[in-house]
């Protein structure tokens, strides 16, 4: 159910304010108790709905599943004895249409044969270690948003606004989600074709979320430094050695993204200022596509539209699981649908449209970020006529021995282009699943010279 117009209508308010550059006022030491009332201790609501369809939070999924850890980390399915409630396809989707994002209403139209939708019952797993938790709570009363909103300040490993007053503030609670400290992983991206054409990519990635460390070095920290990141291809053959190397900060405003590549043709490194907004990744995505939308907010101004009931991808460790094939897992339209889980869920609703004197090849977009993880699970993304041109879907695994929901795969289709995208998976033979649990490295290997070495 949407929110109150009047609660609309203070956040427009509030966003007005921001525009003008100022500091927004912090939530007050009464609104915090409400983490532990009504409210999980990351702002969702703690109670259910009303038919019972979205269960009570009791504290989500904190035990360490069956048979993991195990060498290829693969981490089972909490729930696999549970069967699909039933199914939304294009010739029912009517019925469910109020609770359908536009992105998978217009891949039912779009992939009638391809793509369903097999809804399980609602499963609340989202937990978090409880030092974060804590953290949340602290520093609640003394979060902003600075610099017209593409900053904050007052906060440090946490989400800065669990009660959000505005679309920035949403925006930025996913960008500083939690996402444990350092993962590693094998991973891959695979574009898939409706003509049955493929591409494959391997590589290694390492980010080190500084802003969620505990041990993060001084300088890091006064910096503001968000996460560091850092990849190294190794299939196909063509493009082994190539190497990224990217951080992002807090204060967009004052210290933007800063990125390198690595050319193992050449030996070099290069610095790429332009690895960011809307410069083409692979050729369906973008790079603030990254995990749905990331890097600075400073393009577009973000509206909060209200909370909804939604069909969402979760519980999605099949879609991450490296025993899987791909070519029976990758078909042409979409992802095997066998292998996808969609349940119930509320999901803050944020519009963000292009500021005047800005540009970016999505004219609109809209966000559906979970409320109990604060990722953005789903995303509409239309061109400058206004027609819905790209959709994306993103699959966090449930790492409950962390405990964490978060990393994982996503994917963007080209509505256009009759493709699909499917990047930082671990799903496949010979890949390896996401590891939240080893040290980070030291910070000399998120350094140019660094990069250059692993490239070689």
């Amino acid at each position: 159910m949407l929110y109150k117009k009047t609660y609309l209508s203070a956040a427009l308010s509030v966003a007005l304010t921001m525009s003008a550059g100022s500091a927004l006022a912090e939530i007050s030491a009464d609104q915090v108790k409400r983490l532990q009332a009504d409210l999980t201790p990351v702002g969702a609501e703690r109670a259910g709905n009303a038919d019972g369809s979205i269960p009570e939070w009791t504290g989500g999924l904190s035990e360490v599943l069956p048979g993991w850890p195990n060498k290829d980390n693969h981490r089972p399915n909490p729930y696999a004895e549970d069967k699909a409630q039933f199914t939304i396809t294009a010739a029912n989707m009517d019925q469910y249409k109020d609770k359908l994002p536009e992105a998978a209403k217009a891949m039912l139209k779009a992939y009638p044969q391809e793509f369903k939708m097999n809804v399980y019952p609602t499963r609340r797993t989202a937990a978090y270690p409880q030092s974060f938790y804590d953290n949340v709570a602290k520093d609640a009363t003394t979060a902003k948003l600075t610099r017209g909103g593409d900053a904050v300040e007052g906060v440090w490993a946490a989400i800065p606004f669990p009660i959000p007053q505005n679309g920035y503030e949403v925006i930025w609670n996913h960008l500083l989600r939690y996402n444990g400290v350092y993962r590693e992983a094998s991973a891959g991206e695979n574009l898939v074709y409706t003509n049955g054409s493929r591409l494959d990519y391997d590589f290694k990635i390492d980010i080190h979320h500084t802003f969620h460390d505990p041990k993060v070095s001084d300088a890091d920290r006064n910096e503001g430094v968000l996460w560091k990141y850092s990849s190294t291809m190794s299939s196909p053959s063509r493009d082994a050695g190539e190497g990224i190397l990217a951080m992002d900060n807090i204060n967009f405003a004052d210290n933007p993204r800063k990125a390198w590549t690595y050319d193992p043709g050449e030996r070099r490194v290069r610095r790429a200022p332009n690895l960011g907004f809307d410069t083409p990744d692979r050729a369906l995505n973008v790079f603030d596509d990254y995990e749905l939308f990331s890097g600075s907010p400073e393009r577009y101004d973000f509206k909060l539209i209200g909370k909804q009931e939604m069909y969402i991808p979760y519980n999605n460790n099949e879609v991450n699981s490296p025993r899987h094939d791909l070519k029976s897992a990758l078909t042409p339209g979409f992802i095997n649908a066998d292998l996808l889980r969609y349940e119930l869920h509320r999901v803050w609703v944020v519009e963000a449209t292009v500021k005047q004197g800005q540009r970016h090849i999505y004219a609109k977009r809209r966000f559906y970020i979970d409320e109990d993880t604060w990722n953005v699970m789903v995303t509409d993304k239309y061109d400058g006529n206004g027609n819905l041109w790209r959709v994306g879907f993103g699959y966090p695994v449930v790492a409950s021995e962390m405990p964490l929901t978060g990393g994982g795969s996503y994917v963007h289709v080209d509505l256009k282009k009759n493709g699909y995208y499917l990047a930082f998976t671990s799903l496949g033979k010979g890949r390896k699943g996401t590891d939240f649990s080893g040290q980070p490295p030291k910070s000399s290997y998120y350094t140019a010279s660094a990069l250059r070495r692993r490239g070689r």
